[in-house]
């Protein structure tokens, strides 16, 4: 069987200050029948920061700046060619 990691956010722990609800947390999960977990935080409603998942980085084309080079070598062999032309 294959192992999952969830995050979850609990909005109904009502106690009296963070280290008391940290406890009841831990309480309600092992009777649950949760073996391990991480608690990663315990504030007021509405003052942890929200788990954001990372953005994914576009994916940059390596060849577009061989293409770049090869366009500015072809220009700069036109206009030798050119001036050269012109010179003759």
């Amino acid at each position: 069987m294959a192992h999952f990691e969830a995050t979850v956010r609990l909005f109904d722990v009502i106690e009296s200050n963070a280290p008391a609800a940290r406890r009841a947390l831990e309480e309600r999960l092992r009777a649950a029948g949760f073996t391990r977990w991480q608690i990663l935080g315990v504030a007021p409603q509405g003052t942890l920061a929200r788990v954001v998942e990372p953005r994914r980085r576009p994916v940059r084309r390596r060849d577009v700046g061989y293409a770049g080079g090869a366009l500015v070598a072809a220009l700069l062999a036109w206009t030798l060619w050119f001036l050269w032309l012109l010179s003759g």
